[in-house]
């Protein structure tokens, strides 16, 4: 099933990886087209993809192969991820598209040094006919849209991208302007939430625990997704909001249509 800007994609983080049957339930709660996973918390099994599949969900992606880049890697894990090799095990046994990526260092690294790492990732997802979309952020060796385009343009991969995740880019440096610049085609995945108009106190820890439900912070989220689609980018929408409060509150289906509809609405104003 391919999946087109107009759809919607439920990452597990967002209803901090349930089992996978409540997973796709309120995946179907919610309107959603397809889901996101996270292969720590679900195994290389293809009946987790066709248990999927058979509620008429795509498999969208992989969430996330984290990747050193540069000298004096200690070993992951790095968080609480999968190793790289079950995440891209994960992939091919699931069916999912595309496997988004972070890369990770200690002090500085050449852009070279991250086209490298880069490259060999989405060589990787060739072998098994994914894509590999690199996750930008302020804390990461590349930390903005247009230097992030720049990285994917130069590994010459038809099968590399961006993941443009709305929080990173309001906590980074760069805005939504720069992707005014940035061909659309570079961009593979949208992971879709909202902030608050205060910086917060503690970053990391907002950035786990307290993000937005699209249209309840302080982006303009219609505004920024009319300048990524003017572009071209034909990405599906990813929601990815972590709210253990609100989640709590309403219960993974109940979260899930509060996502689905808030996307909706925002979609619908983008497109005024």
């Amino acid at each position: 099933m391919t999946l087109g800007p107009e759809d919607l994609v439920l990452s597990s983080g967002s209803l901090d990886n349930p089992p996978i049957e409540v997973l796709v339930e309120a995946g179907v709660a919610g309107g959603f087209a397809g889901l996101t996973l996270w292969p720590a918390a679900y195994p290389p099994d293809p009946t987790i993809g066709e248990r999927i599949r058979d509620a008429g969900l795509a498999v969208v992606d992989m969430d996330a192969a984290i990747v050193w880049v540069g000298p004096g890697d200690p070993g992951g894990p790095y968080y609480e991820e999968a190793p790289r090799e079950t995440v891209f095990e994960t992939a091919a046994a699931l069916g999912a598209g595309g496997v988004n990526t972070l890369l990770v260092c200690s002090g500085s690294v050449t852009q070279e040094q991250v086209v490298e790492a880069l490259v060999g990732l989405a060589d990787q997802g060739a072998a098994i006919g994914v894509s590999v979309y690199m996750e930008f952020s302020r804390n990461r060796p590349v930390p903005d849209p247009l230097t992030s385009a720049e990285v994917v343009a130069a590994t010459g991969r038809e099968n590399c991208g961006l993941t443009v995740d709305f929080w990173h880019v309001r906590h980074g440096p760069g805005d939504f302007s720069d992707f005014a610049s940035i061909p659309g085609h570079l961009i593979g995945a949208i992971q879709l939430n909202d902030a608050p108009a205060e910086f917060p106190t503690d970053l990391g820890w907002a950035t786990r625990h307290r993000r937005c439900v699209p249209g309840e912070g302080a982006m303009d989220l219609p505004g920024a997704l009319r300048i990524i689609r003017d572009g071209g980018c034909r990405a599906p929408i990813t929601l990815e909001v972590f709210d253990g409060d609100r989640l709590g509150a309403l219960g993974p289906g109940g979260f899930a249509r509060l996502l689905g509809d808030s996307a909706r609405r925002v979609l619908d104003q983008a497109r005024g």
